[in-house]
């Protein structure tokens, strides 16, 4: 009996120090596992303040090293869509005011009622010139956002897509006329399943900026070519070109590379380009020589994929 009770005390001291060593490195386990936890909860909290430049340290390798990681790289993420969300309030903003305050001061000059009949003309043509820029900054800001949000829904149709861009250069006649252009156009017959009126965008928006960039009494090169399963439609204008250091910036928002033209258009064309053409299951390029031109390529499946869905 003495021998048993002495084993039995053994025993429970055994299990007394092995529980409490026990309870001692859950602690410690659960506060590893809480800490982080803590830490990340902590950095939510100003991420939801709209502080973007936190950065929670990554202190191991499991799951839970593997989320901080994914954290930081959402806060990153988070703060580069703030930045240029910063920017392009500040772009528009800033086109905005530009038309308005011209308007203002040239409509202050008319009502003072002391200007001559040429200055009268002359001012009321910029009133007006103006109030058409405004007009298309707004109808493409209204576009862009459309195309941003999906607002847009694609209506497929079959259309004849070399008929589509002689409309485009019709329409635009009067822009062309000015200039004294002339178009050398090599259409082939393409029927081509797509949204009909969005592509239309796409040509009016690269025939124009042929046609702006483009010298006087210049050339207009369009061409519409069948490649396998693809259509290849190429707009060359033999104008001003684009230099070296605008080329991987044309298709940023507000964005104008020549600046003795930062009153023509609003940088908001090829973006809006760009969109439709990747909406459609296509993509747009472009070729470039300053001085010489630009050519602008746009490949699209003869089958939108909104049409074969």
């Amino acid at each position: 009996m003495a021998e048993f009770r002495r084993v039995r005390s053994i025993t429970g001291l055994v299990f007394l120090v092995s529980a409490a060593v026990g309870t001692i490195i859950i602690l410690f386990a659960v506060r590893s596992i809480v800490k982080p936890i803590k830490r990340l909860s902590k950095a939510s909290k100003e991420v939801a303040k709209g502080n973007f430049d936190i950065e929670v340290k990554v202190t191991s390798g499991d799951e839970m090293g593997q989320l901080t990681a994914d954290f930081n790289l959402m806060t990153k993420e988070l703060k580069n869509i703030d930045v240029l969300r910063k920017d392009f309030v500040s772009s528009v903003s800033h086109e905005f005011k530009t038309p308005i305050t011209s308007i203002k001061g040239f409509a202050k000059l008319i009502r003072d009622n002391q200007l001559t009949d040429e200055q009268f003309s002359e001012y009321t043509e910029i009133i007006v010139n103006e109030s058409e820029r405004l007009s298309v900054l707004s109808s493409n800001l209204l576009k862009l956002s459309e195309l941003d949000s999906k607002v847009i829904r694609e209506q497929a149709t079959v259309f004849s897509l070399d008929e589509q861009i002689r409309k485009a250069v019709l329409i635009l006649e009067a822009a062309w006329s000015r200039k004294e252009i002339e178009f050398d156009i090599d259409l082939e017959e393409v029927t081509i399943a797509g949204d009909e009126h969005l592509l239309q965008e796409v040509w009016l928006n690269l025939i124009q900026n042929a046609i702006k960039f483009s010298h006087q009494q210049g050339t207009i090169k369009i061409g519409l070519y069948r490649s396998g399963e693809l259509v290849n439609v190429e707009i060359t204008d033999y104008g001003i070109g684009i230099r070296e250091e605008d080329k991987g910036r044309i298709f940023e928002r507000f964005y104008k590379g020549d600046k003795s033209r930062s009153q023509d258009g609003n940088g908001l064309g090829l973006v809006i380009v760009k969109k439709i053409v990747e909406m459609s299951g296509g993509k747009v390029y472009f070729e470039s020589e300053p001085g010489k031109g630009t050519t602008f390529i746009v490949e699209l499946c003869q089958i939108s994929p909104f049409h074969s869905a």
